[in-house]
């Protein structure tokens, strides 16, 4: 549909300024459902008020269960209680148990009590939306070691789970604990009379309910998984993670991130209220004035210096930029392998004295090349020994703290992505004028 997404929008939102409700829900369904989702996405507040209330309950369901999560919420809070209910009956429970969460707990009460499948979803519900419990679907079929072949796709054709649900089936022992695996093509492929429990992978990866969803996301990755079944504390199986559910897990992460290391909320979107964009950045902004006017403190320290060789303010920038720039690189490297699992605190030694190491090459040839330039722009030897100091030394720090801080971080659990930035950019910048100024200082008698 990407192509013709900008004309069917136009041609939507003419059937809405018309009041053409029948060719509106006609255009929509006729595309696929995530198609159809995405261009719902497309209208205005006021143009999906007015639409919402001629959609099917069948519609809105498709619409809901194909629509980005933040999406979600804001549908959910313009339809009644009833109509949600109906909708939300109609997705599948770890679905709709996502949308119940994201509303406000009595609104999330009103909807559940009217629901009909409420049976499959409250339970989801006692579980945080960032675990494996949040995650997981319960819609799945559990075979026995004693079933034959013939038995378990009997009981697959009568239960009728979802298609993402049986590329892997679970094996559970009477008490309901996970003990093995089988694919749908050990399954087809054996004779009809063999055992489960004769052609069953044993000991199949899992992961408890209470599990972050990073872990989760690591573990798939790591095993190339294509569904990961959730266990209780006793090891019983209450349900599986499907594949594109991590999907969506690892890009909404990746997002997370990205926005958190420039001081942004990992709910931030182009398109979201000016209000809520306002109170998630503003914190943020005032904390870096904060850690800008701590730099400019340093410098006011060494005013008579700068007063005496003015060249020097022409190097605070230099310093400030490479410096940043160094802490960044090793800053992203540490909290990307943080989030991946490749690093922790068992290796964390060996990290940061590899850091620090290839800062000290990096800064040494860096720290050469800049007081090389300096000599011949200025001809003035001292003043390449001055900047090419305190470059070696920036560089060093940055290494180090870009290294060291996001470890700190989590070992106090604050998030490294969110408060890392803001910490090593501080430090590079104070240490960093500290380095220029103070060198300049001692040799202020050469430079003069």
């Amino acid at each position: 549909m990407t192509s013709q997404a900008p004309l069917l929008i136009d041609v939507l939102k003419e059937y809405i300024e018309q009041k053409n409700w029948d060719e509106a829900i006609l255009l929509l369904s006729r595309l696929r459902a995530a198609d159809e989702a995405d261009l719902f996405s497309e209208l205005s507040n006021s143009e999906k008020r007015e639409l919402l209330p001629h959609l099917s309950y069948e519609e809105l369901a498709r619409i809901l269960e194909n629509m980005k999560k933040d999406d979600i919420s804001n549908i959910s809070e313009q339809v009644n209680g009833n109509t949600l209910s109906q909708a939300v009956d109609r997705i599948s429970p770890d679905q709709a148990a996502d949308i119940l969460h994201r509303l406000p707990a009595t609104r999330s009460a009103e909807v559940l009590a009217r629901m009909t499948e409420k049976k499959a979803v409250q339970p989801l519900l006692g579980y945080a939306d960032d675990s494996a419990g949040g995650l997981m679907t319960p819609e799945l079929v559990a075979l026995t070691r004693g079933m034959t072949v013939d038995e378990a796709i009997s009981r697959l054709r009568k239960a009728k789970p979802p298609r993402e649900t049986i590329d892997v089936l679970y094996v559970a022992d009477k008490h309901k604990k996970l003990v093995g695996k089988v694919t749908l093509r050990q399954l087809i492929l054996a004779e009809p009379t063999m055992k489960i429990g004769d052609i069953m992978e044993h000991d199949p990866v899992s992961i408890s309910a209470g599990t972050e969803r990073e872990e989760c996301v690591r573990l798939m990755e790591h095993y190339g998984l294509t569904a990961l079944p959730v266990v209780d504390e006793q090891q019983r199986l209450v349900g599986l993670i499907r594949l594109q559910e991590v999907a969506q897990v690892a890009e909404e992460e990746a997002t997370e991130d990205m926005y958190q290391m420039v001081g942004l909320s990992g709910h931030e979107r182009v398109f979201a209220p000016m209000r809520d964009s306002i109170r998630r950045r503003l914190p943020w902004l005032c904390i870096n004035l904060g850690t800008a006017i701590l730099a400019g403190f340093v410098v006011n320290l060494f005013e008579s210096t700068i007063a005496r060789v003015v060249t020097l303010a022409a190097f605070i920038p230099i310093i400030a930029g490479q410096g940043a720039n160094a802490g960044a690189q090793t800053l992203t490297i540490v909290v990307r392998s943080l989030a991946l699992g490749e690093l922790s605190f068992k290796n964390a030694r060996k990290a940061v004295l590899r850091e620090v190491a290839l800062a000290t090459i990096n800064g040494l040839a860096v720290a050469l090349l800049a007081g090389a330039v300096v000599y011949l722009w200025k001809g003035d030897v001292w003043l390449g020994v001055v900047l090419g100091v305190a470059m070696f030394l920036t560089m060093m720090v940055a290494g180090l703290s870009g290294a060291l801080v996001p470890l700190i971080l989590k070992l106090f659990r604050i998030d490294p992505a969110l408060a890392s930035t803001v910490v090593v950019t501080t430090v590079t910048d104070v240490c960093g004028f500290v380095f220029l100024l103070g060198v300049a200082t001692l040799l202020i008698t050469y430079l003069a």
